[in-house]
């Protein structure tokens, strides 16, 4: 999702954990808000594939430059229960950054992540036109060895989610449409560089697509000061 980045996903994960710091059950009324075990979002497992095309900025001997790194896995999770999952990935990742001798390598990268379904409602007061919403939050560590340099990923976020249902006749239409945003947070450990601070905290905006038999699709961007980061997912719930 490390400094400040295992911070912000130990921090998501005990909000989300903590009987201190949870939000009380309540019933699954329209007009109630769904608060952790009373979230019907998840269902025992789920798998996919995603993908990402990232600029990043670091520093070596008092000089900037940008690294580029293309990433695509595939992730199997499990839920605990009903509103907080957790996920293994692996997959290959592509770094490359010929200014500063690091020749384009594509390598093996492995790692994994947690998913939290914190607040799940399908009514909005202010919003009556609005079907759903949901806030969500997560964390995920990802690790490879290109050029014979050890990079490690750390990433978290915390999204708002605007869904409305979509009455389309044909088969293979969504069922859905939502669209997200919210923070992110990016950190990256690497061999001989360091990181560009400002960069460490942006903004995520996606959409998402929600089909029959639990198939979503969804697709964004991270947007930091001089970084960036686009990203899919493809994904199942079976």
């Amino acid at each position: 999702m490390s400094k400040p980045a295992l911070l912000a996903c130990a921090a998501a994960l005990l909000a989300a954990t903590s009987p201190a710091l949870a939000i009380s059950m309540v019933p699954a009324d329209g007009h109630i808000p769904n608060y952790a075990l009373v979230a019907a979002d998840l269902s025992d497992f789920h798998g996919g594939i995603q993908g990402s095309a990232a600029k990043r900025n670091v520093e070596r001997d008092g000089w900037e430059t940008e690294m580029k790194a293309n990433r695509i896995d595939g992730y199997l999770g499990y839920d605990l229960t009903r509103w907080l999952s957790i996920y293994a990935l692996g997959g290959i990742i592509e770094v490359k950054n010929d200014r500063a001798g690091v020749e384009k390598d594509t390598v093996f990268a492995f790692g994994g992540g947690f998913w939290a379904g914190l607040i799940d409602d399908d009514q909005l007061d202010f919003l009556p036109t609005i079907g759903r919403y949901r806030l969500q939050a997560g964390g995920e560590v990802v690790h490879a060895d290109p050029a014979d340099l050890s990079w490690t990923e750390f990433n978290a976020f915390l999204t708002f989610e605007i869904l409305n249902d979509l009455f389309l006749a044909e088969e293979y239409a969504p069922d859905a449409i939502g669209i997200f945003f919210g923070p992110v947070f990016h950190g990256l450990d690497v061999d001989d560089f360091e990181k560009v601070e400002d960069n460490d905290w942006g903004f995520t905006v996606g959409m998402k697509l929600h089909f029959a038999d639990g198939v979503y699709i969804n697709g964004g961007a991270d947007l930091f000061n001089d970084d960036q980061n686009l990203y899919f997912n493809l994904g199942v719930r079976f």
